[in-house]
């Protein structure tokens, strides 16, 4: 139960208050068309707020801001909290709310490997079989720890394919270019029940005497890139100086130049070949790794019901793949949690509609339904999804009071210090003290999450910027987080 508040409030509790009611002057100007005195303090906009929306060119009708005390429950700050808005990633909120409480913190995704016909003297007659499970982190690396599992048990060839089930998703196909025209992108990349390296490879660049080296981590076979020609002066623009040509992925060609002074870079793009070709591309370069003779081909469809269970490669826990979904905003890995609720919840195939009805009933049930919400694909890559700061700040408190707070906040990124936020609000007395999850969009910029303030207790915060010029609204979100913490 909540506390009653204190018959006077303490110093600091009083300048917040007094701070809040300096700003109700400024209610008139951002166009609340309401005398000040008859308002609220926390239906006013702080004045270095105002000031630094202002300053950007940004209109204070297109944010919407809440600040509040996590302990007594009461508004800081609650500047039009109805209003649903374009989330970009502060999406990934909820669904991985729900996915905490759905699945649990402990749940891990299984990806069985089965013998398509009968192993004899070390051959598999038939084909290898893998069968999605939606896991979001299946890496190259986990494929050759099961492919010397294989090895393990005696096999040392397949005759066959490889079949590749991905029966567990039913999606429309997938353009990475349609959003924003970058294709290139890995945040671009769409989800997959067979997800390997979150669909994306690292192109790796070195100058080595009078050449340049380039190689591709996972290794994938067949791999064989045209380097560019090593050259003089300083390491600016590498990546535009390459001219790349990728239209043979596994032969690309860099028409230009790489500067020796540049040294070792690399270059993180989508893998840009359909799935079951970098599968194959990828599962080549493994199973020699693991001393394991394969020449065949990867090939999509339904794993026969004759086919038997060699092994299982078993995901870290969804808390621990967290970490990674929110600190460094992963779209496809929050695509695949998401598709994940609805495949628990026994739709299968799952897909984005599905996953959408089960987070939206969870919600209802727990009392935090958001009116206006768009969920879309889950993860907050998109022009259609929704979200009010109101509902988010409801959803944040409810975490705080929830047994799994430890697992739900250890997920965010910390001011100053790591994950998107490693290079933002690193002034003193902010460093450290904001666990909260970014988001941006061209003319989006959303912040979400807790902050500690001067006095020790905790606030949680929701800001939606949804403007033209979003992007240059970060100096009002720091007078924002200084005006909550007590320091501004």
């Amino acid at each position: 139960m909540t506390p009653p508040a204190p018959a006077r409030p303490s110093a600091r509790r009083r300048a917040l208050l007094h701070g809040a009611r300096r700003a109700l002057g400024l209610a008139g100007a951002v166009g609340l068309g309401r005398t000040a005195s008859a308002l609220p303090a926390a239906l006013a906009l702080p004045r270095g707020v105002w000031l630094q929306l202002r300053a950007a060119g940004i209109e204070p009708a297109n944010c919407s801001l809440v600040v509040r005390d996590l302990q007594l429950g009461t508004p800081l700050v609650n500047w039009l909290p109805q209003q649903p808005r374009s989330p970009a990633s502060v999406l990934k909120l909820v669904t991985l709310y729900a996915a905490l409480n759905l699945l649990g913190p402990d749940y891990r995704w299984r990806t069985p490997v089965y013998a398509i016909g009968p192993i004899e003297s070390g051959v598999l007659a038939g084909d290898l079989g893998f069968v999605g499970s939606g896991d979001p982190h299946l890496m190259a690396h986990d494929l050759l720890r099961l492919a010397l599992r294989l090895r393990g048990l005696g096999l040392r060839r397949i005759a066959g394919n490889v079949l590749v089930d991905r029966s567990a998703y039913a999606l429309p196909p997938h353009d990475p270019g349609l959003f924003d025209g970058h294709p290139l992108a890995p945040y671009n990349v769409g989800p997959d029940a067979f997800l390997l390296d979150f669909g994306s490879l690292q192109l790796q660049f070195q100058a080595r005497g009078d050449q340049v080296r380039v190689w591709s981590e996972p290794a994938l076979r067949g791999f064989a890139a045209q380097p560019p020609r090593l050259a003089a002066g300083p390491c600016a623009d590498w990546r535009q100086r390459l001219r790349p040509d990728f239209s043979m992925p596994l032969a690309p060609r860099f028409a230009g130049s790489y500067s020796a002074a540049c040294g070792e870079q690399h270059w993180d793009i989508a893998a840009l070949m359909p799935a079951d070709a970098f599968v194959q591309a990828v599962l080549g370069a493994v199973l020699r790794q693991a001393g394991i003779d394969w020449n065949g081909q990867v090939v999509a469809g339904r794993l026969p019901r004759q086919a038997t269970l060699l092994s299982t490669w078993e995901s870290q826990p969804l808390a621990v793949l967290m970490r990674d979904i929110d600190k460094y905003s992963n779209n496809v890995m929050a695509q695949q949690v998401f598709l994940t609720l609805a495949l628990h919840a026994g739709h299968r195939p799952a897909d984005f509609p599905a996953a959408a009805a089960v987070v939206r009933q969870w919600l209802q049930q727990q009392s935090l339904a958001m009116p206006g919400l768009v969920l879309d694909n889950g993860c907050g890559l998109s022009r259609r999804a929704r979200l009010s700061a109101g509902g988010l700040d409801r959803l944040l408190r409810a975490a705080w009071r929830s047994p799994l707070m430890p697992e739900f906040v250890q997920t965010l990124p910390l001011s100053g210090e790591d994950g998107t936020l490693r290079h933002r609000f690193r002034a003193p007395g902010l460093r450290g003290m904001l666990h909260a999850k970014t988001g941006t969009l061209d003319g989006v910029l959303a912040l979400a999450g807790y902050l500690q303030g001067e006095d020790g207790r905790r606030r949680s915060l929701v800001a939606l910027i949804d403007d033209p010029r979003a992007e240059q609204g970060w100096p009002a979100l720091q007078a924002l987080l200084e005006y909550a913490s007590g320091r501004g």
